[in-house]
């Protein structure tokens, strides 16, 4: 490998890249679901190419923040991330979060001359990333400071809808069952450096999409439940494979498991929302989403 691929596997790895098809996702499902509860057209092309660039980017700076902030306690830990292992300087990683966030910030206020209550589109992003600055601060002194991170997808969906109109109901409840998703996930990512699972509240808290089944009158809607619920359920392949038998326990590949899984709640909301044809892209890049993780690892 050449020094310049070595660079951008970094940089790739740092910003978590292979998680970011589920933030596309997230906006799918949050854009479309508010097209069809409130009887609006779907964005146009540069309003999604905005709102997608913008929900990248701060995410992106999220994960370097993250590191950036993390990197005393991982070298304590003798962590290997990128900045400990001297791959990467804490002033590059804090030039380019600056940066990311910037960009991002311009996006946003692109966008918002695009749409006619922009004030939501603004309010709601502002909230996002003071979750982000939230948890990136917090997350190593308080335990439940999980559900800040839960809160940063909840914000995603609500931000992604704002860029239509005002959320309507349904997305409300959607965004509070994804962050209670990513809040029991954020739970068992606080153990996976000691490979322990020392309660079952975050498993229960990860059924949380086993709700939207209230709401279902859309035949697609089973078969998309039912993969999920293969893929990381209590009755799934990656429970029983890497969390039931302590002997064999790997946290740390499950919650890789549940990340690849987010495209499958998008799946689910679509679903309800009867756009099959979206919910079906979802599930495509959940197939993908196992294979980026293989290249560049989710946590």
């Amino acid at each position: 490998m050449n020094q310049t691929s070595s660079d951008l596997k970094t940089w790739m790895t740092l910003g978590r890249v292979s998680n970011l098809p589920t933030v596309w996702t997230n906006a799918l499902a949050a854009t479309l679901l508010a097209s069809s509860a409130g009887a609006l057209a779907p964005p146009s092309s540069l309003v999604w190419l905005l709102l997608l660039a913008a929900l990248s980017l701060l995410y992106l700076a999220g994960m370097l923040l993250n590191d950036l902030l993390d990197a005393d306690w991982d070298q304590r830990h003798h962590n290997p991330r990128p900045i400990t292992l001297g791959l990467v300087t804490r002033t590059q990683v804090r030039l380019a979060t600056a940066l990311l966030l910037t960009l991002a910030a311009a996006a946003l206020l692109g966008l918002s001359q695009l749409i006619e209550q922009p004030h939501w589109l603004l309010g709601s992003a502002t909230v996002l990333v003071g979750c982000i600055l939230g948890y990136n601060l917090l997350h190593k002194k308080y335990a439940h400071s999980v559900w800040l991170m839960g809160a940063c997808r909840s914000t995603l969906y609500l931000t992604a809808a704002a860029s239509l109109a005002m959320p309507p109901q349904p997305i409300w409840l959607c965004a509070i069952l994804l962050g209670v998703y990513i809040s029991g996930l954020t739970y068992l990512a606080r153990e996976e450096h000691r490979n322990q699972l020392l309660s079952r509240l975050p498993l229960l808290l990860m059924l949380s999409p086993l709700t939207l089944a209230i709401y279902s009158d859309n035949p697609w809607f089973w078969p998309v439940l039912l993969l999920w619920l293969g893929w990381l359920g209590w009755l799934g392949w990656h429970y029983w494979h890497h969390l039931a038998n302590p002997r064999q326990r790997k946290v740390r590949a499950f919650i890789g498991a549940g990340l690849a899984a987010l495209p499958l709640f998008d799946a689910l909301v679509l679903a309800v929302a009867n756009q099959p044809w979206g919910s079906l892209a979802c599930v495509l890049v959940f197939f993908l989403l196992p294979h980026f993780q293989r290249w560049v690892k989710p946590t």
